[in-house]
């Protein structure tokens, strides 16, 4: 059975969604937590890839990205590559922590892209972990200053 592709257009905003394997809730650690966001803001420090939003939840993470000097499949294998050697080293283990691959999207309308920012930031609520989507430590909303969030809105 053959993978497909993911399409590559520049300049578009990707949302990206990547779950552990066996939903296993490696980031409930906030060690983990930790590990897996500076991963994120690292790639959007190092231009990777515009940053404008991003939840952490115990098995999975969404992203919305727009690709700079990666293209989005390139982006998430240095996310998912980078923070599993990282994890792996601080609770020594080995192997990936990822599912093979990643679910993306492109949003091709500013209200496509408000809307999945509210779904991915109201993501901790939904779930019950937190009554606000304020108060969730691992999410964009916590971190505007350090996300792309104010160059396009």
């Amino acid at each position: 059975m053959s993978t497909i592709k993911h399409i590559r257009l520049k300049d578009y905003p990707y949302v990206t969604t990547t779950v552990t394997i066996n939903r296993e809730p490696i980031f409930k650690n906030s060690k983990a937590a930790d590990t897996l966001l500076e991963t994120i803001l690292f790639g959007k420090r190092r231009r990777w890839y515009y940053l404008l939003s991003f939840v952490i939840m115990p098995d999975h993470i969404h992203l919305i990205v727009i690709p700079r000097e990666k293209n989005i499949s390139v982006c998430m294998k240095s996310i998912k590559g980078f923070s599993a050697r990282q994890i792996n080293e601080l609770f020594s283990r080995i192997g990936s922590i990822w599912q093979e691959g990643f679910y993306d999207y492109i949003l091709d309308s500013e209200e496509k892209v408000v809307n999945r920012i509210k779904y991915i930031e109201e993501n901790p609520v939904r779930k019950g972990i937190v009554t606000y989507a304020e108060d969730y430590k691992y999410s964009s909303i916590k971190y505007r200053a350090e996300t792309d969030f104010n160059l396009f809105f």
